[in-house]
């Protein structure tokens, strides 16, 4: 309502509002007795004011304008394309159109919910799209199971309604679904979208659908699939217990925050066996390769990956009291260091480039080099590093030990990070501290 509109209204109801205050003050009189001495007020005073009101009500109209219309300027759609497929419920076209598009999904994203809210069936809009590309060439099939999660998210956020028919058109389709899951995580990520919109849980058994969110579970959508699933506490504490006990500790914090389950489990030990159990791959990787440059290089990859996947996970829930965060951060500044230095090793190790001939002093006639000719192998002093006995490389910089505890190894690797000094249940010991055969108690004694 306008300003004008207000005024005006409030000058029709005076006379009614008058008349009410008239009868209240009437019989307010009929009880003068039990009234203070120093009440005097008459109703001709009430009147005046009313029409005292009611000239400035009048006023006020005569003054106020009408202000000009409001100058509204829409965004420009980055992908008009999409409402035209939306409004003219061309399902088929538009999973083409964003299947071709994959690579500018993101830019997609943003427009596709509402571009969906344009259609006179929202429902049956996706169920055609993905129909209509669902038995894409190979070639595609990554790039169009990618654009289904996209729908289906859209379409849960447009909250559509859903008949008979198209819960029906949906169980069909995810029955078929179902039976090309295997293990691929992308194909089950789809297919629990599909039974959260079209809400088919009942149709499938609880195993399998517990299955497929385990095989999710270090996708960013897992949780909050699960608590649109209607998965209960239990659930998914069994769901947590089966992450722990199968190494995926990362996926398994995810889902004691986000169903509040702290108490229950405790996340600082949970990210403590995490470390360890990035060392001890690192290690494995190392062995198994014969510790070789390329493998060092390997495990130094994946020891700072998982690394900054603990600080991050530190930092987001706020857990930097229970580690020494700065302690962390030089480990990975360490391990950064280690791998530039053995990348340059193995270049100065390559054999491919190697010493030219020096000509003869006369004659074009070539020599053989002799020894003292050929250029020297052993690193330059000024990095830190020494030939060993075995004519391999040792680091002899301060606080670097051979890697993953094999004295033949050629480089060095850093020391483990540090953890808080308050006890939990890891050893007093170097590295990450923690017995192969030891099994952390994640759960509060």
């Amino acid at each position: 309502m306008t300003a004008p509109e207000s005024i005006a209204l409030a000058i029709k109801q005076i006379d009614e509002k008058k008349q009410k205050l008239k009868k209240a003050f009437d019989d307010l009189q009929a009880h003068r007795s039990l009234l203070s001495p120093s009440f005097n007020l008459s109703w001709s005073d009430i009147d005046s004011h009313f029409s005292s009101l009611s000239d400035r009500f009048r006023l006020l109209q005569s003054d106020k304008t009408e202000p000009p219309p409001a100058v509204t300027t829409e965004t420009p759609l980055l992908w008009p394309e999409l409402r035209t497929f939306c409004e003219n419920m061309d399902g088929k076209g538009l999973g083409t159109f964003m299947v071709d598009n994959s690579n500018k999904r993101l830019s997609i994203k943003p427009e596709l919910a509402q571009a969906i809210r344009s259609s006179s069936s929202p429902a049956a809009l996706v169920l055609d799209a993905i129909e209509g590309s669902y038995h894409c060439s190979p070639s595609s099939s990554a790039d169009a199971r990618r654009i289904f999660v996209l729908l289906l998210e859209a379409l849960i956020e447009v909250k559509p309604n859903l008949t008979f028919e198209l819960r029906e058109r949906a169980r069909t389709l995810a029955s078929d679904w179902r039976l090309n899951i295997g293990n691929k995580p992308s194909e089950a990520l789809g297919f629990l979208h599909l039974v959260v919109v079209f809400e088919l849980v009942s149709v499938f058994k609880m195993e399998e659908i517990l299955d497929y969110v385990f095989l999710i579970s270090n996708c960013k959508q897992a949780t909050t699939l699960s608590k649109k699933l209607g998965l209960d506490y239990t659930i998914v504490a069994g769901i947590v217990h089966k992450l722990l006990h199968t190494g995926r500790l990362l996926a398994a914090i995810s889902f004691i925050y986000e169903f509040e389950m702290t108490d229950r489990f405790r996340p600082v030990n949970v990210l403590k066996t995490s470390l360890y159990n990035s060392r001890e791959a690192a290690k494995r990787v190392c062995a198994q390769a014969g510790n070789s440059l390329k493998a060092q290089n390997e495990a130094t990859d994946k020891e700072l990956s998982a690394l900054r996947l603990v600080i991050k996970v530190i930092k987001e829930r706020n857990l930097e009291i229970e580690f020494f965060e700065e302690d962390l951060e030089e480990s990975v500044q360490e391990l950064e260091n280690l791998r530039a230095r053995t990348t340059q090793a193995a270049k100065l190790a390559s054999p491919a480039n190697p010493p030219k001939r020096p000509r003869a002093a006369m004659g074009n006639n070539l020599t053989a080099p002799t020894q003292s000719q050929q250029p020297p192998l052993l690193p330059d002093p000024r990095h830190g590093l020494q030939v060993n006995p075995f004519g391999f490389v040792n680091s002899t910089v301060p606080r670097v030990n051979v890697p993953y505890g094999n004295q033949l190894a050629p480089y060095g690797s850093v020391p483990a990070p540090a953890i808080a000094a308050r006890p939990v249940y890891y050893e007093q010991q170097t590295g990450y501290g923690l017995r192969p055969q030891y099994q952390p108690p994640y759960y509060p004694q």
